[in-house]
């Protein structure tokens, strides 16, 4: 994705430098891993999803802010965002999940990231899991206040908010917004801000919705290079009546399309090959490997489909039946060589004795683009990681790429929700010029960030990405 940011006149001097915010001309386009960065402080920020207990309502959900500084994340450096917090339209609800999808960008070009929280099992009116959308502003003091962006076309079950994306979509510089449901259609939103949408179109796409793994993700890229993002929708495509696992690749996210012969229930956006265009990683955990494509002026192509196990020459361990590796994908430019790498999660990985401790892989990207050479594998029991391996923890269910420190390294995050009887925890790992490291490692609970100490707050099961 390559779109520019619009910028505010006072803080003009905003734009990212390999893979760092600093003060240079605005019309420089961020990096592949460029941050969020919620109160503009130009350290990246995580933004963590968690089906917290709110005022004692089991699984209202919660968005959990932790701003990066010079010394990476820290507990300490915490806000936590409900329906109930101030300014955040609606009100804390069982079940309702709220910010259980996140992206996140600089939506209204304020200089600061706003986050968008997709709430799929809201009720809307007499809608029963109808969903919503909320856009949470970013400023210098974090998350402020919110915006409902409504259905078009609510129903019951219908879900709306499922899945996001943000993109620019039409090439005009400004981020759009791609919202999924569990229809077949996606919503696309331009020209976002505090009043709302200033317009919406529907994508029909030709996904199926007669399985129900039918709609599993949303991501864009700029893969052919033209300057306006294409939107990657995964599931199941219908083809003469049968339902087969497949990308989706709509160019500027119209209705044209190909087809990637590949399941997508996760996938990541990166520069792999460091050649100006946006490559495409399909995590297919079902298959327990992953699906990288190379991006070119032609766009994506089969030709250029690579796949990675823990069997390919350099990838650590062995690829065992339901080890999930696949699970968790991310991408961002570890070693700061101006190739982007990958974090890889197998969330069921069995570690020496213990079943389902979870990893995370990362491989490196190179001028032929990904490669198994120099791969790391990291858990709970590698040396300096805190916490130890157990049982079910699942670290590595979701893992994310983005420089907390800004030192020109994407730092891994790893999110492990079952870790704790489910209250969930979250590890920040540092990028260095030889790879991820454990030095200086940060790791807390759900409990410790201020939500819940209750079991079952699963902090960690997903975490924002975006521009």
């Amino acid at each position: 994705m390559r779109y520019l940011f619009r910028t505010a006149p006072a803080l003009v001097a905003a734009a990212f430098t390999a893979g760092l915010l600093v003060a240079v001309p605005a019309q420089a386009a961020p990096a592949a891993d460029g941050p969020s960065d919620v109160n503009g402080d130009g350290y990246g920020d995580l933004v963590t999803a968690s089906e917290a207990t709110v005022s004692g309502i089991d699984g209202a959900g919660a968005v959990v802010v932790n701003t990066g500084s010079a010394n990476g994340i820290s507990a300490a450096r915490t806000q936590v965002v409900s329906q109930n917090s101030a300014g955040v339209p609606g009100a804390a609800e069982k079940e309702d999940r709220f910010g259980s999808a996140l992206a996140t960008a600089d939506l209204n070009g304020d200089g600061y990231t706003d986050v968008v929280a997709g709430t799929p099992r809201e009720q809307v009116g007499d809608h029963v899991e109808g969903g919503t959308v909320t856009l949470l502003w970013g400023s210098k003091s974090g998350l402020s206040g919110g915006t409902t962006l409504p259905d078009p076309a609510p129903s019951s079950g219908n879900h709306f908010g499922g899945h996001l994306a943000v993109g620019d979509f039409d090439g005009d510089g400004d981020p759009e917004l791609a919202v999924g449901s569990n229809g077949s259609g996606v919503w696309i939103f331009d020209s976002l801000s505090k009043a709302g949408a200033g317009s919406h179109r529907e994508l029909s796409t030709a996904i199926a919705p007669g399985s129900p793994d039918y709609y599993r993700s949303l991501t864009a890229g700029d893969f052919d290079g033209d300057g306006s993002d294409d939107l990657v929708v995964g599931g199941r495509y219908d083809e003469d009546g049968s339902y087969d696992g497949a990308a989706l690749i709509h160019p500027s996210a119209r209705e044209a399309y190909t087809v990637l012969p590949d399941e997508a229930p996760v996938a990541a956006t990166g520069d792999f090959d460091n050649d100006g265009h946006d490559d495409l990683l399909l995590g297919s955990p079902d298959n327990d490997m992953v699906v990288a494509y190379a991006g070119s002026s032609g766009g994506l192509g089969t030709s250029a489909r690579r796949t990675f196990t823990q069997d390919t020459p350099g990838v650590p361990g062995a690829t065992e039946p339901s080890d999930f590796f696949g699970e968790g994908v991310a991408a961002g430019d570890v070693d700061g060589d101006g190739y982007d790498d990958i974090a890889v999660g197998a969330e069921y990985e069995t570690v020496g004795s213990v079943p389902n401790a979870g990893s995370v892989t990362i491989l490196r990207g190179s001028p032929a683009g990904l490669t198994g050479t120099g791969a790391q594998a990291i858990h709970q029991d590698t040396a300096g990681v805190p916490g130890v391996n157990e049982p079910y923890d699942r670290f590595g269910s979701a893992v994310l790429l983005t420089d907390t420190n800004r030192d020109g390294h994407a730092d891994l995050a790893v999110g492990a929700p079952m870790e704790n009887t489910s209250n969930g925890a979250l590890w920040s790992l540092r990028g260095s010029p030889s790879g991820v490291t454990s030095a200086q490692a940060v790791s807390f609970s759900a409990a410790t960030a201020g939500i819940s100490k209750d079991p079952y707050q699963y902090f960690g099961r997903s975490f924002a990405t975006g521009r």
